[in-house]
């Protein structure tokens, strides 16, 4: 256990369990009969133990509802904000069928392809906002220490997200003269990439808080 995990019990110059009689002076008090002070002595030994398993019990609780207050905020905000975001950007699209960053390139391609100015419309005035938002409440969280890198890569791949979808409206809105697929293909790489990352950092994050709160 490290210092981090000491709980105060037992340590420093706190006395030991069952301080009060010497072994010798218990036998003596048994064999006269007089076993007042060692019922009272194993009676204050087990309240004291019985004492520290709670507190350890109760501390396991606080770790164990920790980690599951992040796992509800974490799936809270993919809903809220990144599920949310792509029901916007790809309207009529059923998300769950996203299984790749190629499903997803032919996804946006095809949306963009039929008005491409009026596309970039959309995302920047309607759907932007959600995915803007989600950074800011991801880094609010206040988490325990083993997931702030797995929580810094979630907030890397929604800043990611967003600079690539910045860059793809900017390319939309200067067409003019229909789409290009190969033209957007740069930008559209970044909006790939920025997706897979974050899906990957938001899985990552749930398996280790089941493994935390002993659900695996």
């Amino acid at each position: 256990m490290s210092d981090d995990d000491d709980l105060g019990v037992g340590g420093g110059n706190q006395p030991p369990l069952g301080v009060g009689s010497s072994l010798a002076d218990d036998e003596k008090a048994l064999k006269k009969g007089n076993t007042g002070p060692l019922v009272i002595g194993l009676l204050a030994a087990i309240a004291v133990v019985g004492g520290l398993g709670y507190v350890l019990l109760q501390q396991g609780d606080e770790d164990g509802e920790q980690y599951r207050t992040i796992g509800r905020a974490i799936n809270g905000m993919k809903k809220e904000h990144f599920d949310s975001f792509w029901a916007c950007a790809l309207p009529g699209q059923r998300l769950e069928l996203l299984r790749s960053d190629q499903d997803l390139r032919a996804s946006i391609n095809s949306r963009a392809s039929r008005s491409p100015q009026a596309y970039a419309a959309l995302v920047r005035t309607q759907c932007l906002v959600k995915l803007a938002e989600h950074g800011p409440r991801v880094r609010e969280l206040i988490a325990p220490e083993d997931l702030h890198d797995q929580l810094q890569a979630l907030t890397t791949s929604i800043t990611d997200l967003n600079a690539g979808w910045a860059a793809y409206i900017a390319h939309l809105e200067q067409t003019t003269e229909g789409y290009d697929e190969a033209a957007a293909a740069s930008t559209i790489n970044k909006i790939a990439k920025g997706w897979y990352d974050y899906k990957h950092a938001h899985n990552e994050l749930n398996t280790s808080i089941r493994t935390r709160i002993g659900e695996n």
